[in-house]
């Protein structure tokens, strides 16, 4: 059984980090296997639009579009309307793309 000092410096450790709430956010958020996938397409092409996106997974344009909205959202990906296709790139600078990428690694 642990010793209340070693408890104690467990917790400073854990209270301590903010990446911990940056990955406990990216984990929630990339729980969902299409939203991964999306994720992991965007940031290794880029830019690519909904019915791009939508054929690479074998996914419907519907489902694609309500997975980009959680994403966007949370800040992970910003849209770009063209014409009538709406695009979607990462914002690669944002903490919780760049622990992405990381993870991804």
């Amino acid at each position: 059984m642990l010793e209340k000092n070693k408890i104690d410096q467990i917790k400073k450790r854990l209270d301590a980090s903010e990446d911990d709430a940056i990955l406990a956010e990216v984990f929630k958020l990339l729980g969902d296997k299409s939203r991964y996938r999306i994720v992991k397409v965007l940031t290794e092409e880029g830019e690519l639009c909904v019915s791009d996106l939508a054929a690479v997974l074998d996914a419907s344009m519907s489902a694609v579009s309500q997975h980009l909205r959680v994403l966007e959202m949370s800040g992970l990906v910003m849209g770009e309307r063209m014409g009538q296709m709406m695009c979607y790139k990462p914002l690669m600078d944002h903490p919780k793309v760049k622990a992405i990428i990381k993870l991804m690694q």
